[in-house]
């Protein structure tokens, strides 16, 4: 709101409430979604890292989504989805959902402690409505109930979309009924044709986007909260129609602090942007690239800087992932997964220092590079220290998340025998000083998907 860095201070003690505007579940969410949601679970995990606990709701919005948002006109998109699909709303949502709920597992994102439907909802949204007409703040039409932005004082506060700017700017079209420009639709009636409809004090009909968030994180956080997260386009006129309903309904403030992402970019000129907007983690995979590896690069840039996606740069994150895999392979086999050591403070501290700086992920990448780079060159002299790395690396990946999933992978590699069998026959052949022979059987075996390293402990067989 400030638009300056704030010092957090939850309003219960050391447990953090937060707000994260969940996915529409019309289509499967493309990779910039995904980028919204993994932003949400650095927040999570970094708060968490510094001794928050933390109580974290994510809506899923299954009716009332429009086509134009900043003017409550058009289809409802997951109506418009299942007309198109020959199916049921229901059906649509329940797929989409089933599809989100999978890639957050795939980006290993820690799910929130609830993920509530607005169509559950219907009789807390009413009540509010209820309270906004009592209250003044809204007005009933022949087409539904509409929110009064002209009650409402400091409307435009987050954004910066004053009222005056709203109507010299002519920034939304006027419908017959509405008092503003800018006044919105709380619930919507007059509609035969919109599939799912409730009845209601105004008549039968459906809700309104934004009355959905205030009254499910009403519901489940209460009437004031510590963070509330969004994309950069959810600021206008999503989270400021929230401000207004919220603490139009109530008498505290609705929001300590706002944490907005900035948008995906598609940084080749192949990459158009509607090929961009299909782009999902099937489309990783079938090029080859792990989850994970797109976990990775969220993490590299920073949750308010646009971020640049491109096929080179998800090879560069592939590379830095490998390197990382590299290491902890080196540390495993030198036991240092069996060992209990004490991280190292000082590496730590200046990764966690990095997070507390408004989330500043691409200064704690550089933090575990280095140590990266110190641990690998110092592990070729001696592997004493293999427990303290391993004990640190794991530290800083409580808010990473991506090597757990490399401590599962390494302990379920296991090399064929035919593959064994021919690296029992390079180490003969080097031992018998046939080196022709032992460079044919390496092609060999990296043709078949491994590769050959040689170590201090004798050669090791590792999948590509």
């Amino acid at each position: 709101m400030t638009k300056e860095e704030e010092v957090l201070e939850p309003a219960d003690g050391q447990m953090v409430r937060i707000y994260h505007c969940g996915p529409t579940v019309y289509k499967r969410p493309h990779l910039g979604n995904m980028r919204r949601f993994l932003f949400a679970d650095f927040l999570r995990r970094a708060l968490e890292a510094n001794g928050f606990k933390i109580k974290e709701i994510m809506n899923i919005t299954d009716v009332g989504h429009l086509t134009r948002d900043d003017i409550d006109e058009g289809e409802d998109k997951l109506e418009k989805e299942a007309r198109e699909k020959k199916l049921s709303p229901q059906d649509v949502a329940r797929r989409v959902t089933e599809q989100f709920l999978a890639d957050l597992d795939a980006l290993n994102i820690q799910r929130a402690n609830r993920y509530p439907k607005a169509s559950d909802h219907i009789a807390e949204m009413v009540e509010i409505i209820e309270k906004l007409i009592e209250r003044g703040h809204a007005y009933q039409t022949d087409t539904g109930v509409y929110y009064d932005v002209t009650s409402f004082e400091g409307y435009g506060k987050l954004s910066g979309n004053s009222l005056d700017k709203i109507e010299a700017g002519s920034r939304v079209a006027v419908r017959g009924e509405k008092k503003h420009p800018a006044d919105f639709a709380l619930w919507k009636i007059d509609d035969p044709e919109h599939l799912q409809q409730w009845d209601s004090p105004w008549g039968r009909g459906y809700p309104g986007w934004h009355i959905e968030c205030s009254a499910m994180s009403k519901k489940y956080l209460g009437d004031d909260i510590d963070i509330h997260t969004g994309g950069e386009d959810n600021k206008f006129p999503h989270h400021e129609n929230e401000i207004a309903q919220s603490e139009g309904a109530g008498d505290e403030p609705f929001v300590r602090i706002w944490m907005h992402n900035a948008h995906l970019v598609l940084g080749e000129a192949k990459l158009a942007k509607s090929e961009g907007e299909q782009l999902t983690l099937d489309t990783l995979r079938e090029r080859g690239y792990s989850p994970i590896a797109y976990r990775l690069l969220v993490f590299a840039s920073h949750y308010r800087s646009k971020m640049n996606f491109s096929w080179s740069a998800m090879d560069e994150a592939a590379a830095l992932l490998d390197s990382l895999k590299q290491l902890m392979r080196i540390l495993k086999d030198a036991g240092a997964d069996n060992e209990e050591a004490s991280y190292e403070e000082e590496i730590v501290n200046g990764w966690r220092s990095a997070l507390g700086k408004d989330l500043n992920t691409p200064e704690a990448l550089a933090v575990l590079i280095k140590y990266m780079h110190w641990a690998n060159s110092h592990l070729s002299k001696s592997n004493e220290e293999a427990g303290l790395i391993w004990a640190t690396l794991m530290e800083m990946d409580k808010v990473l998340g991506v090597m757990e999933i490399m401590v599962k992978e390494l302990s379920e590699e296991t090399v064929p025998a035919d593959i064994q069998a021919l690296a029992d026959k390079r180490i003969k052949a080097r031992a018998e000083r046939n080196f022709d022979e032992a460079d044919r059987l390496r092609g060999e075996i990296e043709a078949k998907g491994y590769v050959l390293e040689d170590t201090d402990q004798g050669a090791r067989v590792i999948r590509k």
